[in-house]
């Protein structure tokens, strides 16, 4: 499902006017998508998209840090365990840190545009718990519903019709029902 919804959101960035750059990778540190488009005078918008898009979610979408697995007393980090409020917030952030603002990440950008101000967002499908998007949309990051984007392809809600990735040929299916 990853690779898929992936492409769909790349093919959505390209008909809205961004060159794209996905599975951008320094070991085993990688951004989903990194988009760019001029938008006139020497300036750039710049975005960095992270995509998890689950249909029936079982788990969290951040990890428990080492902290909460003890206090939770969970094997795993990915334990789908019910997370208290504070919890659930400090998770979120550290996902926050290692997704968007880890000084690898950073880097990484810096690799494309030097001089780029980045802006985030995070493309999700449906997901276990409300609250934690919340907690990631407050530490700056944009929330885009996998459903909005699709539903921008299907009713050709996007500026440009310039195709750039494999996802050109379904989204003509879509257009076609």
């Amino acid at each position: 499902m990853a690779l898929h919804a992936e492409t769909f959101v790349e093919e959505w960035f390209n008909r809205n006017g961004y060159f794209t750059i996905r599975g951008l990778k320094d070991k085993i540190d990688e951004c989903d998508i990194l988009a760019v488009k001029n938008t006139g005078d020497g300036e750039w918008d710049c975005i960095h998209c992270e995509v998890q898009v689950s249909i029936r979610p079982v788990g969290y979408i951040s990890k428990l840090t080492s902290e909460a697995q003890i206090e939770l007393q969970a094997k795993t980090k990915t334990s789908a365990k019910i997370r208290p409020e504070l919890i659930l917030e400090q998770c979120a952030k550290a996902w926050v840190t290692n997704k968007f603002t880890a000084t690898k990440k950073y880097n990484l950008r810096k690799q494309l545009i030097s001089n780029g101000d980045w802006g985030y967002m995070f493309v999700h499908g449906n997901v276990k718990d409300e609250r934690e998007l919340s907690y990631i949309e407050a530490q700056g990051v944009e929330l885009f519903s996998f459903r909005k984007i699709i539903e921008d392809m299907r009713t050709k809600q996007t500026s440009l019709q310039i195709t750039g990735s494999s996802a050109g040929d379904m989204i003509d299916m879509l257009e076609f029902t």
